[in-house]
């Protein structure tokens, strides 16, 4: 049996029949407005058939990711090289069709696709005039498209998601037979910009900090610090797959003789090695007077070896001098901490290398006005960047 358990005291685990509770968060066409955050990523000019575009991931502990926007703005010029392998001068009527294909997780795509009619009377084959040249022709310049998803799972995580941009496509004749060569060669380049339109997270429990995740085998031990408890407070441990909804795992209560102090707990997760994706973990914590508040949210990928998504977490939160981020399991590679407001600008930066650690510290200097800020880390050695909602009094 699960069984969840403080460290610096007893306590008792609930019935193990708890019903299974869903907990719906708000959606992108109902509830709470959606408050959105875009990333803008480059593509240099390249001819190769597929490229990949890549994005920071939504970090679900600063809020709910409703749906997700692909705004993409492509630039495209191709030229067409022609030959007449036939024995006498033909006309030749050539179609040109440029296939594009932009895809991301969970169907969001847009396809901007480019047409053009060339008329071409060729010499016979090895005589003068019996080789063409079509264009460069600008097939798209500045194109936007856009298309969007409210299948969010696979945006949600501590790493980054990759957009795959794909082109083909080719030469067709209309008109003048078969006996002839063509190369068409194109060069891209263009803007993507990937926006989260989040809600924001659920009260979250000021008393619950250090939560953890950490993978071992088949099992995921889940740890959290209780600060300031009252007594007869109830810590539910909740999972989910999409980090939406969520079912109960356990239950466990504080006792009289906690009141005021700290205590840490760990709650052992047992999981299907066969049958595991991305899971999403938080602590439910009701307070006497059942008021209901939530830890942040950490993900873990258990069956992916390597590639596994790291959890991390920010605190103290609000914060008052300084700010710690902590990573689950030691880091080692430069990283850049900036600490940026509502209308985006930096307001501190930091840079500093890790090696075999898991925290950084960011002294406020100068103290920053009060309110609501974003603590965005990027980890320069792997490319990934990590985002905490946090706020300042």
């Amino acid at each position: 049996m699960k069984s969840v358990y403080p460290k610096l005291f007893t306590v008792i685990l609930l019935a193990a029949n708890i019903p299974v509770t869903s907990f719906a968060q708000c959606m992108c066409s109902v509830g709470v407005p959606a408050t959105p955050i875009s990333y803008i990523t480059t593509l240099a000019p390249t001819t190769a058939s597929t490229s990949t575009i890549n994005f920071p991931m939504f970090d679900p502990s600063i809020g709910t990711l409703a749906c997700v926007s692909l705004v993409d703005t492509i630039s495209g010029i191709s030229t067409t090289y022609v030959a007449n392998n036939a024995p006498d001068t033909v006309k030749y009527k050539f179609e040109l069709n440029i296939n594009n294909d932009i895809e991301g997780p969970g169907g969001l795509s847009s396809t901007p696709d480019f047409s053009k009619i060339y008329l071409d009377t060729l010499a016979s084959n090895g005589q003068p005039g019996s080789y063409g040249v079509n264009g460069p022709d600008s097939i798209f310049t500045n194109a936007p498209d856009s298309n969007g998803t409210g299948n969010t799972a696979n945006y949600l995580g501590y790493g980054t998601v990759g957009l795959t941009y794909t082109i083909d496509g080719g030469l067709e004749v209309l008109k003048g037979g078969l006996n002839y060569a063509d190369t068409v060669v194109t060069v891209y380049s263009g803007t993507f910009k990937l926006t989260y339109y989040w809600c924001p997270a659920t009260e979250l429990a000021t008393t619950i900090t250090n939560f953890t995740a950490t993978p071992n085998s088949n099992t995921i031990l889940l740890q959290w610090l209780a600060n300031n408890q009252q007594s007869n407070t109830s810590y539910v441990i909740q999972i989910s797959t999409d980090g939406q909804n969520f079912t109960n795992l356990g239950t466990t209560e504080s006792n009289a003789a906690s009141a005021g102090s700290s205590s840490e707990y760990q709650y052992q997760y047992n999981f299907d090695p066969a049958n595991v994706g991305k899971l999403y973990f938080r602590i439910e914590e009701v307070s006497p007077s059942g008021k209901i508040s939530y830890s942040v949210i950490v993900v873990l990928n258990p069956g992916a070896t390597g590639t596994g998504d790291i959890s991390y977490q920010t605190f103290p939160n609000p914060a008052t001098n300084s700010l710690l981020f902590q990573f689950n399991s030691n880091q080692t590679g430069n990283f850049v901490l900036q600490l940026v407001n509502t209308a985006g600008q930096i307001v501190q930066q930091k840079e500093v290398t890790l090696a075999e650690s898991n925290q950084i510290r960011l002294d406020f200097d100068p103290q920053p006005a009060n309110g609501l800020y974003f603590l965005r880390v990027a980890d320069l050695t792997h490319n990934k960047s990590y985002v905490s909602k946090v706020f300042v009094n």
